[in-house]
């Protein structure tokens, strides 16, 4: 009798041994570090001119991937980087360029075995006067 229920106890058990239909999504999100002694203007087609004030981090877009964590030259949400400073007239000046994007130029963190951050570091010696 031990038997015969176990024979049809197997197949429920074997049942809920099955894989998980979610598959891992690796996150990565790309920063901006003002680092500079000026406040900067990053501006953008989809949010516009945003201020990066002296000495703080802004948020610049995010990717995920099944694989690999994305890298900033590959990532749909920007291609380049424009930055300026506004002059006390009220115009901008070009100060940082990088257009295509370049990888080396940023710095890289994992945070978690799914989540991972680069961060493009601006100093004075990075603007042009």
């Amino acid at each position: 009798m031990k038997r015969i229920f176990l024979l049809f106890l197997a197949p429920v058990l074997l049942s809920f041994q099955c894989e998980s239909d979610l598959e891992t999504v690796l996150r990565t999100e790309f920063y901006i570090q003002n680092d500079s002694s000026s406040n900067l203007l990053w501006i953008t087609e989809m949010a516009g001119e945003i201020t990066i004030q002296s000495k703080t981090e802004q948020f610049m877009a995010a990717a995920s991937d099944e694989v690999v964590f994305v890298k900033p030259s590959e990532n749909i949400a920007f291609d380049n980087v424009l930055l300026f400073r506004r002059e006390e007239n009220g115009s901008l000046t070009k100060v940082y360029e990088q257009q295509p994007i370049r990888d080396d130029d940023c710095s890289f963190n994992s945070i978690s075995e799914y989540e991972g951050v680069y961060v493009l570091t601006i100093t004075d010696a990075s603007l042009t006067p």
